[in-house]
């Protein structure tokens, strides 16, 4: 979808601090081998912040850089990808309280590594009938220190192309309709909902797990499915619909943005320690990998839902991206859900 009157008003970050793999696999830690051989050289660590103040950090932080008033903001959206704190509780309103201290709605999405982008999409509809000087504000956040998780061997059992390892860290977007440094150009979702029962695997939905217990086995829990199932090609062929579903995704992207693949400057993605992963994402589209987000994403881990916008933050406080430039960001979560946006640099941010 063209998105004619969407701009970024305000974008930051807050990342911990960092955890050097090597030092990870002098503690012994599991999984911190295989990590360093995957390309991965440090890891963000929170610690025993909790995801949501990891959020807050971040929108108070946009907000102060957008230049806008708390009352100016009309709507919060939050997400996470892992538990934001005790069940029965919602962080959406954390954040709210703690960054604007308003009464504007705040709503939690669960869309995991896409919410920020699928944020964004809601945020342009909820501003077309809202007053000029509207604003919505769109968090992420995760500390994956906790129990039910294990940063470095979540997805062991199941080989995912860029060797995932998990990163704490928040980031916010302030987004207009009226008014900002840069431009969303467009933005499109699709998702491929049979593959829903991949990250279920042969798990029942009732009565729901604990937050919190043993660890979540991402990977060993898609490894059991595609054991027990007929298909002998899953992995294969989940690769290839995946890649197709994502590929055409981009293209449209672009297409509505009015722009060809050659205009982007860079490209911003869920983080990889693997340069394979970036080739198979970016050569079907016809841009070079160096485009992209490695170098980063190799310091940090793989951020949950932030990996995308906290790119974009880093490319603009770094320099690395100007008036004119096209940055695509593309995603895709469990579930499968996917999106992709465009995103142009109208002026060098105030901040």
């Amino acid at each position: 979808m063209r998105t004619d009157n969407l701009y970024i008003a305000g974008l930051a970050a807050h990342v911990p601090r960092l955890w050097p793999i090597a030092e990870a696999v002098a503690a012994g830690r599991a999984g911190a081998e295989q990590a360093l051989a995957d390309g991965w050289t440090s890891v963000s660590v929170a610690d025993d912040t909790p995801a949501p103040e990891l959020a807050s950090e971040a929108g108070r932080l946009a907000l102060k850089r957008a230049g806008l008033a708390a009352e100016d903001v009309r709507l919060v959206l939050h997400a996470g990808t892992y538990h934001q704190g005790p069940d029965g509780w919602y962080a959406a309103n954390y954040v709210q309280d703690h960054v604007l201290g308003t009464t504007a709605p705040a709503i939690g999405l669960d869309q995991g590594c896409t919410a920020m982008l699928d944020g964004a999409r809601l945020a342009h509809g909820y501003l077309a009938h809202t007053p000029e000087q509207s604003a919505v504000l769109v968090t992420a956040a995760d500390n994956f220190g906790a129990p039910g998780v294990d940063r470095f061997t979540y997805a062991e059992g199941w080989g995912t192309g860029r060797g995932s390892i998990l990163g704490d860290a928040g980031c916010a977007v302030l987004l207009s309709a009226t008014s900002g440094p840069l431009r969303i150009r467009s933005l499109v979702q699709s998702s491929l909902s049979s593959w829903e029962r991949l990250y279920r695997g042969e798990e029942e939905l009732f009565p729901p797990g604990p937050a919190g217990g043993t660890p979540i086995p991402v990977g060993r829990r898609m490894a059991g499915y595609a054991d027990r199932v007929t298909e002998r090609d899953l992995r294969q062929s989940m690769a290839r619909e995946l890649m197709q579903a994502r590929t055409a995704l981009a293209r449209r992207a672009i297409e509505e943005a009015g722009i060809t693949a050659a205009d982007i400057t860079r490209v911003t993605h869920v983080f990889t320690g693997h340069p394979r992963y970036l080739e198979s994402l970016l050569r079907p589209l016809g841009i070079d990998a160096g485009r992209g987000m490695l170098d980063l994403g190799r310091t940090v881990g793989h951020l949950g839902a932030c990996d995308q916008f906290l790119s974009l933050a880093h490319l603009l406080d770094n320099g690395e991206i100007g008036p004119g430039d096209h940055v695509l960001l593309t995603g895709n979560g469990a579930g499968i859900s996917l999106a992709t946006a465009v995103v142009e640099v109208l002026e060098h941010p105030g901040w």
